[in-house]
């Protein structure tokens, strides 16, 4: 009996240790989400877009639409998924060679402008340009756009993020779809 209860003792003495080394102890820390070498018709690194998704475990796309934007199909469509939600949406949009974009409803969220393309602009959780794309056969407009979820990320640092996305989305449009450059 007595060592049953000295058994005990230990074992209580134990399980009160390690609930206090338990409350002691610093959080842990959400590392990196695991995220695809690409993603969105690979036209961004996975590296590149986890620092505007937060923390999780890990990154998957939905693209329900391959890359193709022929003259009957308008606008196609690629979600970036953390842990199954989708935090950020990129969209490439067809339009007749010559339109414009109006974008007079991104006023509020005081964007900046892209210094690339006809026209673009970026905020603190997305970017839109508008860029001609000539190909040998034929000239149409590209309206591409990238949104996601508020950051934790400083203001500059979301814009700087979003420009190069931008960049790269832009850049891989060019080259999917033979625009000259």
């Amino acid at each position: 009996m007595a060592v049953a209860s000295s058994l005990r003792a230990v074992a209580a003495v134990v399980a009160v240790g390690a609930l206090l080394a338990g409350c002691s102890a610093e959080p842990e820390k959400a590392g990196a989400p695991e995220a695809p070498a690409r993603l969105c018709w690979g036209a961004f690194a996975g590296k590149d877009v986890a620092p505007l998704l937060g923390s999780g475990r890990k990154i998957t796309e939905d693209t329900r639409d391959a890359f193709s934007l022929s003259a009957d199909l308008k606008k196609i469509t690629c979600r970036v998924q953390l842990d199954g939600a989708t935090l950020l949406t990129a969209q490439v949009s067809r339009k007749p060679l010559g339109s414009d974009a109006f974008w007079q409803s991104f006023d509020p969220l005081h964007p900046d402008k892209l210094d690339f393309g006809r026209k673009g602009l970026v905020w603190d959780f997305g970017a839109t340009l508008l860029y001609t794309c000539k190909t040998p056969t034929e000239g149409f407009e590209l309206e591409l756009e990238i949104s996601h979820n508020p950051s934790d990320l400083d203001s500059a640092k979301v814009r700087a993020l979003d420009t190069q996305l931008m960049k790269d989305l832009q850049d891989s449009t060019r080259k999917q779809l033979n625009c000259a450059p």
